[in-house]
């Protein structure tokens, strides 16, 4: 009876072992499979040419992947080329792309899509046939190669090389004109600063950059406060419209009353363009933020710029900077654009200006995350990032946050200042953990069912010593 309990007792942990197999067996299939982006290259990937009415052009493109990338197919598409409000280029699907500037027309490509095997490579050749009747100006236009899903996988990222064209029109009259097509302020509220916006549409039929001045007037006419706009990082297409962000911080306290804005723009040698003004009115003592931060950042030796409560600084390195130059912290209330999915505002942004390119050696950003910042992460400072805003995409890329919780402080590194914020992230990291959670219950299952079949087991006896 007792052999017949435990062979019963054995077969029941057998069956318990397949049974937690087979569940294991069914979750690790239904877990996602993952492919990283081919690692997806294209030589000349920028077109710069002067061009004559007539002329024909071929403009071969070697593409490739890399060794130890999947095998996929590369589409080719040619489309419009437009500029974003803050200056980064997008394509134009060809529908949209009719205005007087673009390219597209007289571009061909000689084949739309081939498959690329790993390490291998493949050339692309555009053919541009200027028409006689070209005109005057710029012409542009965008290619776009991109790789396509992997099939069978459940998860693909996937790669893309935009290829940007822009001729000129040689011999033509290059004109160079525009207008501030409106300026606008911000609401204004005591501790904040004053956020003029300058849209400036640029008329002519050339790209060009712009820089300018915003200047703050009291009724009586008393100038309070004047602030350069830097020159553009990017040329403004022609029949396009750029946004330009002024942060101005008065000097002192304003009283009650209307006052005037004037917003200047000129070219990079000092041309005049347009002039535009407008007024925005205080109903109660407008106090200004606290006074900001700033240093004279030497590239010969390390610098920390801080602001007035210590909440914000940045540490350059030695060799940051390649020039001398004047860099200060200031409060930014507005958020340019809207952050990507997975992410959303807190409480804290900032801006640290002065310096347009990139830095030779990356700095360090810390940050004092605020009670407002961490309530808006329910409580959880694990889930801040922080966030900057990059004009050259048009979006806030996230950086690498480093959190410490019991300093209350975030920190980054980045070669590039601008804007700063502090986001929560609400992103998925991907994992399925419920299916996770199967795998572990399972695990457990075989685990104890593997001890009690060999707990039950009676060791065998030795034989007695004669």
């Amino acid at each position: 009876m007792k052999s017949k309990n435990k062979s019963c007792w054995s077969k029941l942990v057998i069956v318990f072992i397949l049974t937690a197999t087979m569940a294991l067996s069914v979750a690790l299939s239904s877990l996602p499979v993952f492919a990283a982006a081919p690692s997806l290259t294209v030589t000349n990937a920028i077109l710069v040419q002067n061009v004559t009415p007539g002329q024909t052009i071929t403009w071969p493109m070697t593409v490739s992947i890399g060794t130890g990338d999947p095998a996929t197919v590369i589409t080719v598409q040619l489309e419009g080329m437009t500029q974003g409000s803050y200056g980064t280029l997008e394509t134009l699907a060809a529908a949209q792309d009719t205005g007087p500037y673009t390219a597209r027309p007289f571009i061909t490509i000689d084949q739309n899509s081939f498959p690329l095997n790993p390490g291998d490579s493949q050339i692309v050749t555009a053919t541009i046939q200027i028409p006689q009747d070209v005109g005057a100006g710029q012409r542009f236009a965008m290619i776009t190669l991109q790789t396509q899903p992997v099939p069978g996988v459940g998860v693909n990222t996937i790669s893309e090389v935009d290829v940007p064209i822009y001729l000129t029109i040689s011999g033509s009259q290059m004109i160079n004109t525009g207008t501030i097509t409106s300026l606008t302020t911000s609401s204004i509220t005591t501790g904040q600063p004053i956020i003029v916006t300058t849209a400036f549409e640029n008329t002519g039929n050339y790209h060009f950059k712009i820089e300018g001045q915003i200047g703050i007037t009291s009724s009586q006419g008393m100038i309070l406060d004047t602030i350069g706009i830097p020159e553009t990082t990017s040329n403004i297409m022609p029949g396009l419209t750029r946004q330009i962000i002024t942060t101005v911080t008065a000097a002192g306290t304003l009283s009650p009353g209307t006052y005037t804005v004037n917003s200047s723009i000129t070219l990079s040698d000092g041309t005049p363009l347009d002039k535009k003004t407008t007024t925005f009115t205080v109903n109660a003592p407008y106090v200004p933020p606290p006074s900001v931060g700033t240093i004279k950042l030497d590239p010969a030796s390390a610098s920390t710029v801080k602001n007035l409560d210590n909440s914000v600084s940045v540490n350059f390195p030695q060799g940051a900077a390649v020039v001398p130059v004047e860099v200060s912290i200031q409060p930014n209330p507005n958020q340019l654009a809207a952050f990507p999915t997975g992410f959303t505002a807190a409480s804290t942004t900032f801006a640290v200006n002065g310096l347009t390119g990139l830095l030779a050696k990356e700095a360090t950003i810390t940050v004092k995350y605020s009670p407002d910042d961490l309530s808006k992460a329910g409580g959880n400072a694990s889930k801040l990032k922080l966030m900057l805003w990059s004009p050259a995409t048009n979006q806030w890329v996230p950086l690498k946050t480093k959190v410490d919780s019991k300093a209350t402080t975030l920190s980054a590194t980045s070669n590039q200042m601008g804007i700063f914020a502090v986001a929560v992230g609400t992103a998925s990291s991907g994992i399925n953990w419920m299916i996770i959670g199967i795998v572990a219950v399972v695990v457990i299952i075989i685990a104890l069912a593997a001890w009690l079949l060999l707990s039950r087991r009676k060791p065998r006896q030795k034989p007695a010593k004669r």
